[in-house]
């Protein structure tokens, strides 16, 4: 019986440990260099350069503004990752999608870039589950698959789901073992 109780304690303790080990697979941000690179797009036949000017502009003046996303981004370091891959060269999936969809607009003001961001933010983004607003709106990077959501609003129905799980799963191991043969 006493071997049988220790099973379980450790098919629980495993069942526990598995999302702590998906934790490890998100690489360490890096910081943003002195300037952005320059992005080219065209619209229609005009070449148009989104600089640092406007990359900052967009920041402060959509990702950072409360009645588009709910995030405090302000403060955070590596906010520039929301459209730039890691190496701040070149963009990530929603940075490409943001130019898409700006190159269908027009020229790189802030009105054109808060109309690309808007007609791309209930697309989905890399992270299963979340469109691009939900991302940003949880503090998660939408180009990036790892990045996780600092505000998980599904959280405690997952925690709900593992306490169920773990107790249906310790009941179908006391009934397996304690079989009478």
């Amino acid at each position: 019986m006493r071997f049988k109780l220790i099973i379980a304690a450790l098919f629980a303790l495993i069942l526990l440990s598995l999302p702590a080990a998906s934790l490890a697979s998100s690489p360490s941000l890096p910081l943003p260099p002195a300037s952005l690179p320059s992005i080219t797009y065209y619209y229609g036949s005009t070449h148009y350069s989104i600089t640092q000017a406007e990359w900052n502009s967009f920041f402060a003046d959509v990702i950072d503004n409360k009645s588009y996303v709910s995030y405090n981004w302000i403060n955070v370091s590596t906010q520039d990752l929301i459209v730039f891959d890691l190496s701040y060269t070149g963009l990530n999936p929603y940075g490409l999608e943001l130019v898409v969809a700006l190159s269908g607009i027009g020229f790189p003001s802030v009105q054109n870039m808060t109309k690309a961001f808007k007609s791309i933010e209930n697309k989905p983004s890399q992270i299963p589950g979340y469109t691009n607003i939900q991302a940003l709106d949880a503090g998660a990077y939408p180009g990036f698959s790892f990045s996780k959501p600092v505000i998980n609003h599904t959280g405690e129905y997952i925690g709900i789901g593992v306490i169920i799980v773990l107790f249906a799963s310790i009941f179908v191991l006391y009934y397996v073992f304690n079989r009478r043969k």
